[in-house]
């Protein structure tokens, strides 16, 4: 308790930044065991205004089924009833309502209600609050679909701690997309030069501009143009005739479902068709977005994917998985889902390995240990030192015919050529 509380005091200061209010550090849950044969892990999610927070949360159930009950896979944590020994974990959930002032109010709620480990929070900016929140309290935070690199860069924030993040950072994405790009034009004389990028103008979306930017210098693609858009904006064809005008070859998308529809929507309408349009996480993973670029008649949207429900007989554990989850939703899971899944595995995975419900055991088994993960394609996740997962967790998709096929990298995972516009 000594270590833990000299380390909070020499990161207040930095964490002054992002934290609300100048309460003093509450003190971790005492002893942090389950008690009533059940551990609870809190899970901070937008439950409010779409779509995406419900089934977010119906893939964290999932998880929380295969861990509790016994499943015919082959694979442990799924054939074993509980952790520690038979007992069950408990997901409490919490709505941000995609506000990060929110979020720091509802991670606290769950930290005090005992909670040994903390979920979340899909929106970068929730994430950063939820995190500040857990590093106060002394409890480790397995964050799952978030894809601002400034959570993880060990520069922007001082939690990196407490923080493992499960998804790939927008730098990652960045860099496969940039590569990917080059293989369309080694492979397929592409002929692509001229890149742009539409963006929101929050954290997800500021820090996507900036990789972006950062790794078209580096693979030498030429950047003719940059459009930020509010969160409030309910009509695009300002911006989609802004972005046609640049004369890009590629458009790069940072757009959650309801931006990307409306943007996809008014490219159409302006006959705007580049060889290929590329996504950040966000919207283009989300598994409804399939109708729409089928409706539209449209074969260019691609983005970086966890998995595909198109792998399913190459990777039984996620089938499994798929199939259940498809039975609460009606739909296959999709990218942010999936790890929104692997947060709440990881986090069992954890607090088994660390043989204790105690928060500081769980975040030291976090940082050691390497977790099998046979729902994805890489079959592993391990966090770096700032949390990081370095296994790099995800591969770009192709939406062909409404289906999203996988196209990059080259392996015994690829579904498909890549189409081109």
């Amino acid at each position: 308790m000594k270590k833990l509380l000299a380390f909070l005091i020499s990161g207040a200061l930095a964490l002054s930044m992002v934290a609300c209010g100048g309460s003093e550090p509450a003190p971790a849950p005492e002893g942090g065991e389950a008690s009533g044969g059940t551990v609870s892990i809190g899970a901070v999610l937008p439950l409010t205004g779409s779509s995406t927070g419900e089934y977010l949360k119906a893939a964290m159930e999932v998880a929380e089924d295969i861990i509790n009950n016994s499943h015919d896979l082959d694979w442990d944590l799924a054939k074993n009833e509980g952790i520690l020994g038979g007992q069950k974990i408990e997901i409490k959930f919490a709505d941000h309502q995609a506000s990060a002032e929110v979020a720091t109010t509802e991670a606290a709620n769950l930290l005090d209600a005992g909670v040994v480990a903390i979920t979340g929070a899909y929106n970068s900016g929730c994430s950063a609050s939820v995190a500040t929140q857990a590093l106060e309290y002394g409890v480790p935070m397995v964050c799952g679909s978030s894809s601002s690199a400034s959570l993880t860069d060990g520069t922007t924030y001082s939690f990196g701690s407490i923080f493992n993040r499960v998804a790939a950072n927008d730098a990652q994405e960045s860099d496969e997309f940039f590569e990917y790009l080059t293989y369309l034009n080694d492979t397929y004389d592409a002929g692509i030069k001229k890149v742009a990028i539409a963006w929101i103008n929050n954290s997800y979306g500021i820090h996507a501009d900036e990789m972006f930017q950062k790794y078209a210098a580096e693979y030498g693609f030429e950047v003719v143009g940059s459009v930020s858009y509010e969160s409030t904006s309910t009509s695009f064809d300002t911006e989609a005739a802004q972005i046609k005008a640049t004369g890009a070859d590629v458009v790069f998308q940072a757009s959650y479902i309801g931006d990307l529809t409306l943007f996809a929507q008014a490219y159409s309408s302006i006959e705007f068709f580049p060889k290929a349009i590329i996504c950040y996480c966000g919207g283009f993973q989300d598994a409804s977005f399939a109708k729409v670029a089928t409706d539209l008649g449209v074969n260019s949207y691609a983005g970086g994917q966890a998995c595909t429900a198109e792998l399913a007989d190459k990777l039984p554990v996620f089938s499994y998985v798929n199939d259940l989850y498809k039975a609460k939703t009606g739909q296959d899971i999709d990218g942010p889902a999936l790890e929104e899944f692997a947060s709440i595995i990881i986090a069992a995975q954890a607090i088994e390995a660390a043989g204790s419900a105690d928060p500081e055991a769980i975040n030291a088994a976090l940082k050691a240990n390497e977790f099998a993960a046979p729902y994805l394609i890489t079959q592993k996740v391990k966090f770096d030192e700032y949390g990081q997962n370095i296994v790099m967790p995800a591969v770009v998709t192709q939406l062909i015919d409404g289906k999203y096929e996988v196209v990059y990298p080259i392996n015994e995972f690829t579904t498909s050529d890549p189409v081109l516009e």
